[in-house]
């Protein structure tokens, strides 16, 4: 009777023991998951690649009455796209840098513009008859924000899969408008590009306030999106990125018409004739009332936009830190063990 109650005892004492061993060893794994998971979060890398919708304002098109200022002047009836590349580096899931390449095209029509009936003030825009397109090719450098990550990782909307985030940064641009006149040896419109035309006389001795303008410069992208996690590697954003340009001379369209007399003395014979027909062609609209020299042909107060819609897909490419947490033990799995253990001894 005293040995079987010595041997309960001392079965208690133990279980008890090992017991508080398997919680310090349960808690100690959970502390390793804990700080592994916090490993994970600290650096991620990602590759991305997106696709988006592109457009452009300025001072050709856009929507009914005289021009407006940013989204009300909105036109999406030229189809323009986007496509790029980025890789970012992400530190705590919160805060990133990325650095990335767009290649896109953007365009602007006067005949795009909306008015109701001759002499509205979107009628005088349509009338002017204008028209551009120009590729776009661009680095960029954003700093990426996600605000939900900066909340306690307990919290839900650190948590969860829909993650909001903000942009911003600088780029350098290259663009090179191009506009349509009418080539009778070919009998259809041609697109020239327009910067060495001096349209509104860029360069020209009489006008010594229009300065011949970069085709390369540097932009400020900004913009905000939601990424929506896929799986432990893969995510899906949607974005807008718009550029703060330093040029309003996206559209080869700013001040006003020039002396068309003048192209004579500073382009070559061929050139002088496509500038004469493509800088002006009001006349085409209406031929008794067209534009002439002094008139206003653009709005300089406000530099020229352009932005994208973009679908993005990231990929992880570093390698993940918790390959070895579901094999840590768990204080059940000590437990019976332990039980197995005890029981080989009582039998023995």
């Amino acid at each position: 009777m005293k040995h079987l109650l010595f041997i309960s005892l001392l079965t208690l004492f133990t279980s008890s023991s090992w017991g508080q061993k398997a919680d310090t060893v349960n808690q100690k794994s959970n502390n390793s998951i804990s700080n592994n998971e916090y490993a994970i979060e600290k650096k991620s890398t990602f590759i991305s690649a997106f696709y988006g919708v592109s457009n452009y304002l300025g001072d050709l098109g856009g929507n009914e009455g005289v021009g407006k200022k940013f989204i009300f002047d909105m036109n999406f009836k030229q189809r323009t796209s986007f496509i790029g590349f980025s890789i970012s580096h992400i530190r705590k899931q919160a805060l990133g840098l990325r650095l990335g390449y767009a290649s896109g095209n953007i365009a602007g029509s006067d005949q795009d513009a909306s008015f109701k009936y001759k002499g509205d003030d979107a009628y005088y825009r349509y009338k002017r008859n204008l028209d551009f397109k120009s590729k776009i090719s661009e680095w960029s450098m954003l700093i990426e924000l996600y605000p939900f990550k900066f909340i306690n990782r307990n919290r839900k909307l650190h948590q969860i899969n829909f993650q909001p985030y903000l942009l911003g940064g600088v780029g350098r641009f290259k663009f090179n408008p191009q506009g349509t006149y009418y080539d009778e040896i070919s009998s259809d419109y041609v697109w020239i590009d327009l910067q060495p035309l001096s349209t509104e006389g860029q360069g020209m001795k009489e006008y010594p306030n229009s300065k011949p303008y970069d085709l390369t410069q540097f932009n400020l992208p900004y913009g905000f999106g939601i990424q929506y996690s896929l799986g432990a590697k893969t995510s899906l954003a949607l974005e807008f990125i718009g550029r703060k340009l330093f040029t309003d001379y996206l559209d080869d369209v700013s001040t006003n018409y020039i002396d068309p007399n003048l192209f004579a003395n500073y382009l070559s014979e061929e050139d002088n004739e496509i500038a004469m027909a493509i800088q002006n062609k009001s006349n085409l609209i209406d031929p008794n009332n067209a534009y002439k020299k002094g008139d206003q042909r653009g709005n300089p107060k406000y530099n020229d936009f352009y932005y994208s819609f973009n679908l993005k897909l990231s990929i992880q490419i570093n390698k993940r830190r918790n390959k070895t947490i579901s094999s840590l033990p768990t204080s059940e799995d000590i437990e019976y063990k332990h039980y197995k253990y005890d029981q080989t001894e009582m039998c023995d």
